[in-house]
């Protein structure tokens, strides 16, 4: 699957998953379990709103095989920032 364009294979998105559960966001962990379940092989469909709870669940100790993930999060929050004057 991909988030933000950055892929991540099965075992990636598992630990994510368990991540997010494990730091208290349960709806989007169990958006990216079904997305591994339904073998989505493009964009996961996930909200902006998950797309802050991943970069509240990576904030303290990211794992290097998120690190790029995050990365990319980071640039899409600061690119909407700017453009939406928030």
């Amino acid at each position: 699957m991909r988030i933000v364009g950055v892929r991540l294979g099965a075992p990636v998105a598992r630990l994510l998953a368990e991540i997010l559960e494990g730091e208290g966001f349960p709806d989007t962990a169990a958006r990216i379990a079904a997305a591994i379940e339904q073998r989505v092989t493009v964009e996961a469909p996930l909200t902006m709103a998950d797309h802050e709870a991943i970069l509240g669940a990576l904030d303290g100790d990211c794992p290097p095989t998120l690190l790029r993930l995050r990365e990319r999060l980071l640039d899409e929050q600061r690119y909407i920032r700017r453009i939406t004057g928030a």
